[in-house]
Order: structure tokens, then C-alpha cells, then sequence
């Protein structure tokens, strides 16, 4: 796969064909601090001045590189592929090699950042249960019958971006809404780990059942499991 530019996007990494190899890898720091702490306007003045090209030049080209290394971690590109990709974009073998390196060196953490981002599906967070015993009824003034209360504890994560204010029911076996904001990749990837673990829906899901329903949702459940294992489904992870 290859990453394709657009015309504006190549034009701002353009500037960096002008300029020695030390250039792009001032940018390529530029572009780590804009990631871990987001926008650094003193580091930009500075950089503008010797390079004498504005400020909105400097953060259009940290922009455009940042849009590289995240597509490239969203795609999971091969370096082959990646260096493909930033020869199309005109860079020399010796520039290709330095963004290839920061590539493979945020990569891992890029694409943890991008899946909390993206990240829909509800996760198991808990699980208690009561064991109960029914002994005699109106009708039945002896009688043995047990019976199993599960809770489960549910978290399904709002999207990134979503307004702090957004209160929502969590009532017991309903459905949460989904955000429809969208996703913002230019923000930092420690927003990215905060907002995994402050703005959850925490769900409780109560399930009551017998004891010959336990047994067959326990065999189901461990039939899923080893089916999971399968060469099979390894593949499809893979393709995945």
C-alpha cells in the first residue's frame, strides 16, 4: 500500500527538499514534541527565523510529515511500502531512511493512540455474582431451587472529543448512544491515553439464570474459546 498526498501536502514537504538532511531531523523532533504536548508556538517562531519562512509554513510542513508517520502506523505499512510512499513524495534515499526510522520508532505507539481513538467496541471490565437458593414458594412449601445472579460490568468508550457535559442513563440492559462527533488526529497522544480512561460508559448488565443454563453457557463459552485458537480464525486476525 502506498501513502498518496495531496497537491497542498506536497507542496509544504517540498520545502524540506531545499534543505540538508539536519533540517528534516529537526522537524521530525518538531513534529515528537507536537505529538507528546501539541503546539510549541517558540519553537516554531525559532525555527521560522532560520529557516526564514513564516510560522504558518513551519506547522503546515510539521502537519504533513505528522500526516506520513500516522497514516503509515494506521496502515501498518512495511518499511518497503513506507519508503515507496515517501519516494513518490520526492524525498532522497538518505531523508527516506531518517522517516523511516521515526516511522518505526512511533510506530507501536501511534497505533495504540489511533486504535483508543477509533475504539467502539464495549470491553469486559467486571464480573460478581450471588449464588441463590430458592427454598419453598406458595405453592410449593418444599422446594430446592437454585438459581445464579451475574453482574457484569461493561465499558464502552464515548468518542474522542465528545463534550464533557454529555450526562447519559446508564440503565441496567439498555443500549448507550454513540457520539457523533468526529475523531481529531491532530491531537496529542496523551489525549488520546486520557480520553481511554476518563470518558467511559460504565454499564451493568444483570443476568439471572438456572443452573443447566449455566452449564450450557459455560460449554458455549469454552466451545468459542478453543474455536478461537483455530488456524482458522488466527488467519482472519492476521488479515485483519
Amino acid at each position: 500500500m502506498i501513502i498518496f498526498l495531496s497537491e497542498l501536502q506536497k507542496e509544504h514537504l517540498n520545502l524540506l527538499h531545499q534543505y540538508p538532511t539536519q533540517v528534516l531531523i529537526d522537524f521530525c523532533k518538531l513534529s515528537l514534541d507536537y505529538l507528546s504536548n501539541g503546539i510549541n508556538a517558540k519553537k516554531y517562531n525559532v525555527a521560522a527565523e532560520k529557516l526564514n519562512i513564516t510560522v504558518s509554513d513551519v506547522q503546515n510542513l510539521i502537519l504533513a510529515l505528522i500526516y506520513l508517520i500516522v497514516e503509515g502506523s494506521k496502515h501498518n505499512l512495511s518499511e518497503s511500502d513506507f519508503k515507496s510512499s515517501l519516494a513518490i513524495a520526492g524525498f532522497s534515499d538518505e531523508k527516506q531512511l531518517v522517516l523511516a526510522r521515526l516511522h518505526t520508532a512511533k510506530k507501536p505507539e501511534l497505533s495504540q493512540a489511533l486504535y483508543l481513538l477509533q475504539q467502539k467496541d464495549a470491553t469486559y471490565q467486571d464480573f460478581s455474582w450471588r449464588f441463590e437458593i430458592q427454598v419453598a414458594s406458595r405453592n410449593h412449601m418444599e422446594q430446592i431451587k437454585p438459581m445464579i445472579t451475574m453482574n457484569f460490568v461493561i465499558m464502552t468508550p464515548k468518542n474522542f472529543g465528545q463534550f464533557k457535559g454529555d450526562n447519559r442513563d446508564n440503565r441496567v440492559n439498555k443500549t448507550n448512544g454513540a457520539c457523533s462527533s468526529p475523531i481529531h488526529v491532530s491531537s496529542t497522544i496523551e489525549d488520546a491515553k486520557a480520553a481511554s480512561h476518563c470518558q467511559n460508559i460504565i454499564s451493568h448488565v444483570m443476568l439471572q439464570c438456572d443452573l443447566p443454563n449455566l452449564l450450557h453457557l459455560a460449554n458455549k463459552l469454552d466451545q468459542a474459546l478453543k474455536e478461537s485458537k483455530s488456524q482458522h480464525v488466527r488467519k482472519v486476525q492476521r488479515t485483519l
